[in-house]
């Protein structure tokens, strides 16, 4: 099928039109239902801790919620430990496309319990579109695809990626991707012609303004109606938590916004236009990982050397792009220990920025890479056949421990991302290609070439947008303070959004927000703990304390505490 008869199927099956948010029905909120009906989860929500499981009803179109067209959320809650819960703290763990039912089922909902001190009973669920809810976004055949093919779309786009050295690409990597650009763009057309053919006119109503309003209406039927809640959001669901300071001020209770991304970039800018905004920090991020290996030295980090420094390991990470790159030169990157490209070394370095718990696994890999191509210990280059699976197994449960997001589905992330953006009919391939070159070099060189792999890279070419957007702007008056939470060195969501949401916040004049810096890297503040930050959530969410803007220590030990191999593989 040629591209132009594609858009033109697109063109007959998808309604375009949207509208921003309609002053007339803002604050309408009338659910299907009243109440919950909690029993067990599915049972491939395995989980060590006691969940409840129910469905919600709401309007499938909350701009015309008469039409008698429902969506069912899925709705996980890990009740307080004393039986007397003091309320309901709602979370939502990012993506867009997590599952929240997952989240709360992995150690991530342990965690967020021992945090609020088992005082509350904690609630999340799979937003509308993603997961068990529904309708579910897919382009698959089958309701419940596997980790591996879920992580398809990407790994198939990062075959694509920008193949340059660590110094930055050269004239020629830059025109061989863009001369590949036409397979890749092919692909991911037909990418999303699955998705419009499973799911037609369901892509517009999964909208970040549809579950914001969703979340409302869970409250009222939790909480009872009107009354203030309590919400925190990480990574993406800060979005969804400044929507509703934006939509709904007067049900904000204590809301935690941790991780922020930045709304008005988010609501108002280009999409792929807002790569490089995130990745502010992204190779300081990468930097603590380094110094922290060179810190532990080569018998507790495997990727260091005696006598390493941070930035001797830095240029060691280096040398290891360089030789991938020269691998695939050379047509020398097929080892037999799997193809080694530069995307393969890049997304282990990647790893270690965002998620500091897995930070021995990439050494492990980094080292046995490094033996590959240099001849060291066969036992280390054997055992990367291994690692690797180890590695994308932790991978998979990471998304669900520290970012939330076990079995994405990739239809419904560009469905949410892409329907959430605004109108890119005059953004080309070449535009979004010409960014990625940009941000290799000027921004992040290890982040850089996998932009191709990320949803925001392509929503010139999806077909739908929500039937609701919101530009997010200007300062809601809020009945309440809210605690908005940055780390230092976010590979992702760099604390400068997190000031720039406070200083919006608190331009009136009243102070509305704090901001409690998480003085560590990684993405969120559940990936590098600090009992400052855990301890003043806690008291904010308990007795509603809200001290002044605060930079917290971690009390994160780096590769001073590392947990044997076989026991990761146990708990995987």
């Amino acid at each position: 099928m040629t591209g132009s008869l594609l858009h033109s199927r697109w063109a007959h099956t998808i309604i375009f039109l949207s509208t921003l948010v309609n002053p007339s029905f803002q604050n309408s909120i009338e659910p299907r239902q009243s109440g919950l009906q909690w029993g067990s989860c599915d049972p491939t929500l395995s989980s060590v801790i006691r969940v409840a499981c129910a469905n919600f009803t709401v309007p499938l179109d909350w701009t015309n919620p008469s039409n008698g067209q429902s969506a069912t959320l899925y709705v996980a809650k890990l009740p307080a430990r004393n039986g007397s819960p003091l309320g309901t703290i709602f979370v939502n763990p990012g993506g867009p496309g997590s599952l929240g039912t997952s989240f709360l089922n992995g150690r991530s909902g342990e965690k967020i319990m021992n945090i609020t001190g088992g005082l509350f009973d904690i609630v999340s669920w799979d937003p509308r579109g993603v997961g068990f809810s529904s309708p579910a976004i897919r382009y698959l055949d089958v309701a419940t695809p596997t980790p591996q093919q879920t992580l398809a779309l990407q790994e198939n786009l990062i075959f694509g990626t920008l193949n340059a050295q660590s110094s930055g690409p050269t004239q020629a990597d830059v025109d061989a991707f863009h001369a590949n650009a036409t397979n890749v763009e092919t692909y991911f057309k037909s990418f999303v012609q699955k998705c419009v053919d499973k799911n037609g006119d369901n892509l517009k109503y999964v909208g970040t303004v549809a579950t914001v309003r969703d979340l409302v209406a869970l409250a009222d039927a939790i909480e009872g109606p009107g009354r203030p809640i309590r919400y925190w959001g990480l990574s993406y669901g800060t979005i969804i938590g400044s929507y509703l300071l934006d939509l709904f001020p007067e049900r904000v209770g204590r809301v935690v916004l941790d991780s922020v991304l930045d709304a008005t970039t988010y609501s108002q800018r280009v999409s792929y236009q807002s790569y490089a905004t995130s990745l502010e920090d992204a190779d300081d991020a990468l930097q603590t990982f380094y110094d922290a290996c060179a810190a532990a030295g080569p018998s507790l980090c495997p990727f260091a050397t005696d006598g390493s420094t941070g930035a001797s390991l830095r240029q060691r990470a280096n040398d290891l792009v360089d030789t991938a790159y020269r691998a695939v030169q050379t047509n020398t990157s097929n080892t037999d220990h799997g193809v080694i490209t530069p995307a393969v070394v890049r997304v282990r370095l990647v790893n270690a920025a965002a998620a500091p718990e897995m930070w021995h696994i990439t050494a492990d890999s980094l080292s046995a890479i490094y033996d590959v191509f240099h001849g060291g210990s066969s036992v280390s280059a054997r055992s990367l056949d291994r690692l690797n699976e180890l590695e994308h197994r932790y991978d998979m449960r990471l998304r669900s421990t520290v970012y939330g997001s076990l079995d994405t589905r990739p239809s419904a992330t560009y469905a949410i991302f892409c329907g959430d953006s605004i109108d890119s009919s005059n953004v080309t391939t070449t535009d979004v290609y010409n960014e990625i070159v940009r941000v290799t070099k000027d921004v992040s060189n290890p982040h850089g070439p996998l932009e191709i792999a990320v949803s925001s890279s392509w929503c010139h070419l999806w077909p739908a947008r929500a039937v609701e957007r919101h530009t997010s702007q200007g300062t809601p008056k809020l009945p309440n303070q809210i605690l908005l939470i940055g780390n230092s060195y976010d590979p992702s969501t760099p604390v400068s959004s997190a000031r720039k949401l406070r200083d919006r916040l608190n331009a009136g004049g009243t102070r509305q927000a704090t901001l409690i810096q998480n003085d560590g890297s990684g993405h969120s503040s559940l990936s590098m703990d600090s009992a400052c930050t855990y301890d003043i959530i806690k008291r904010y969410f308990v007795e509603g304390v809200v001290p002044g803007d605060t930079l917290c220590g971690t009390n994160f030990q780096g590769f001073l505490w590392r947990m044997p191999q076989a026991l990761w593989a146990a708990r995987l």
